[in-house]
């Protein structure tokens, strides 16, 4: 009898799809300033989006959301699919396709304002139905789509086996029970702080210790993961916690840093790999991100 090799697990990313619409400044306008753009560019992102293709680099990945039905959501599809991606479960809305206004300045670092549109018309039923027909080994989420498409896709994993990881961004106000389901959750610094004041208020914690900050949040959720810049990552799930150091490199552009993160991350832990070691190839692909050109990605 000949040994059958194990198919590589399937995994899913339920969240958002948007065009970005990138402005490159020599610095971010204060409040009430006009500053003139050196350059412009559009090409389609959203952290669903971008989570996804960074997932597709390693495993087979589909991608739960909602574009409109305009050019750009046909823009949207397309370069998910070219990219890898496995774009049979999105659905459309008549509804314009998100829009995400973003500013990079010389230093690379950026700042969003995200317009959710179509992203809002994602409904819980279809997530549900998609994931019935997917059956992913992991699913992650993120917070620029309905909650209550969030929350079905957690109660999903649960209800079915599969690994349920969730980077809550932006911070919304967010029940315990669906951050009880995250293994891991997966934040930056300023979204765990958000996340302490909002679900453990009574804690005493000083802002600016990524890893209190990660042994904190995993006494609420299965693990957790801290991203804390050029300060490294830092991690606590029930067995271990740890510190990953930054990678030292020349940023060109941040954005998009921590989806490669979470979609890297995400793939790694549905492959198989220990969790110490999954951050540690997700720290790499967001580093070697930052240092390439948005054009060149």
């Amino acid at each position: 009898m000949f040994a059958t090799t194990p198919k590589p697990p399937r995994v899913a990313v339920v969240g958002s799809v948007n065009i970005d619409l990138v402005v490159t400044v020599d610095r971010r306008a204060a409040p009430g300033e006009t500053v003139l753009a050196s350059g412009y560019a559009e090409s389609v992102g959203g952290k669903g989006y971008n989570q996804a293709v960074a997932a597709a680099k390693h495993l087979h990945t589909h991608l739960i959301g909602c574009v409109g039905a305009d050019a750009y959501g046909e823009l949207a599809v397309d370069g998910a699919h070219r990219r890898g991606v496995d774009v049979d479960e999105a659905a459309r809305a008549d509804v314009p396709t998100g829009r995400a206004f973003i500013e990079v300045d010389r230093n690379g670092e950026n700042s969003i304002v995200v317009a959710p549109l179509a992203n809002h018309a994602l409904t819980a039923a279809h997530v549900s139905a998609a994931l019935g027909r997917v059956r992913p080994a992991a699913v992650l989420a993120q917070l620029e789509i309905p909650f209550d498409a969030v929350s079905t896709a957690a109660r999903w994993c649960e209800a079915h086996g599969s690994r349920f990881m969730l980077n809550p961004s932006p911070v919304a106000p967010l029940v315990t029970g669906i951050v009880r389901l995250a293994d891991p959750l997966i934040v930056n610094e300023r979204e765990a702080e958000s996340l302490i004041a909002q679900l453990r208020p009574a804690d005493r914690f000083e802002p600016g210790d990524p890893e209190a900050a990660a042994l904190l949040l995993g006494k609420l959720a299965g693990s957790v993961v801290v991203t804390a810049g050029p300060r490294g990552v830092a991690f606590a799930t029930a067995e271990e916690h740890g510190h990953v150091p930054a990678r030292t490199v020349r940023a060109v552009d941040t954005t998009g840093a921590g989806d490669e993160f979470a979609g890297t991350l995400m793939a790694s832990l549905a492959a198989g790999e220990p969790f110490a070691r999954a951050v540690e190839r997700a720290n790499t692909a967001a580093a070697d991100l930052v240092a390439t050109p948005r054009s060149e990605r």
